[in-house]
């Protein structure tokens, strides 16, 4: 994951857990007040039981559209439904300060990405300022996580090492990695300019793998869409998400739509990007120049 800025909403209330947990104790509250089983409401509204017991049970977070689907079956109150739509808000894009973050020390935070990455089909990926983690060298890593330690943390080693972990998820050929860059990203160095030239030589090696794209977005190409900030979207069949980073805070955002803009910002981006073989003797290019 790596630092960048993101303009619009961020829920500033409640943390997403103690927040899904109101919105599921709310929604069995009125299934259960409009005397529901969890079938017949599933049957109702056109779902599998397991669907409306997985959001009872907060393991799943419903969207916007479902919880207002469920609150109409369930005939609840104005001041109940729009109190559903407020929590569904909170829980599908969540904000968390570096200081929650980095609670539990650098590693942590590689961990949780690494879980995601692991329970994703595809992970879709663009960075306008740095190279992304997944294809960071150990070196690179170190300076990127100690530039990037604003609480502090003395876990840098561990969490250098957690993310050199991560990278292991490139060679399973059961999970698509698709990764588009900028130039500014592939010339930026958090301390050292001399570490390019190994960095630039693990993007070639790593873009030789079948089932990851490295595609180079060259200032010189038309963008087609700002570039406000990077974003990481991992894609799973039941919760995709998307996490930015912005200077104070991590958003990770699972509302279906805004996921959608996300993907569609990727496919855009990369569009305009340089074909993958191109985009090798872009880095070849740039290593010689040097």
């Amino acid at each position: 994951m790596d630092k960048t800025s993101m303009e619009g909403f961020v829920s500033q209330g409640k943390g997403d857990d103690s927040a899904r947990e109101e919105l599921a104790s709310l929604l069995r509250t009125a299934r259960l007040d409009r005397g529901l089983s969890g079938q017949e409401l599933a049957d109702a509204l056109c779902w599998s039981q397991s669907k409306v017991s997985k959001i009872e049970n907060g393991r799943t977070k419903p969207s916007s559209s479902d919880v207002e689907t469920w609150l109409d079956a369930c005939r609840a109150r104005l001041d109940v439904a729009r109190k559903g739509a407020e929590l569904a808000e909170a829980t599908l894009v969540e904000s968390r300060h570096w200081r929650v973050v980095h609670a539990k020390g650098l590693r942590s935070g590689q961990d949780e990405a690494r879980s995601l990455e692991q329970r994703s089909d595809l992970v879709r990926s663009f960075q306008p300022s740095l190279v992304p983690g997944l294809l960071q060298t150990a070196e690179y890593a170190r300076q990127v996580l100690s530039a990037a330690n604003v609480s502090g943390q003395r876990d840098v080693p561990e969490a250098v090492a957690a993310r050199m972990r991560r990278q292991e998820a490139l060679y399973d050929h059961g999970r698509g990695f698709e990764f588009t860059v900028t130039e500014s990203a592939l010339r930026w160095h958090p301390h050292d300019p001399d570490l390019l030239l190994g960095q630039w030589d693990r993007l070639l090696s790593v873009a030789t793998l079948t089932n990851v794209t490295l595609r180079v977005l060259p200032l010189s190409s038309p963008f087609g869409h700002l570039q406000s900030n990077g974003f990481l979207l991992f894609e799973s069949s039941d919760e995709p998400t998307v996490i930015v980073e912005t200077f104070t805070r991590e958003l990770s955002i699972t509302e279906p739509e805004e996921v959608r803009q996300y993907r569609d910002v990727h496919s855009i981006l990369t569009e305009h990007s340089l074909d993958e073989e191109a985009s090798r003797d872009y880095l070849r290019d740039l290593a010689s120049s040097v």
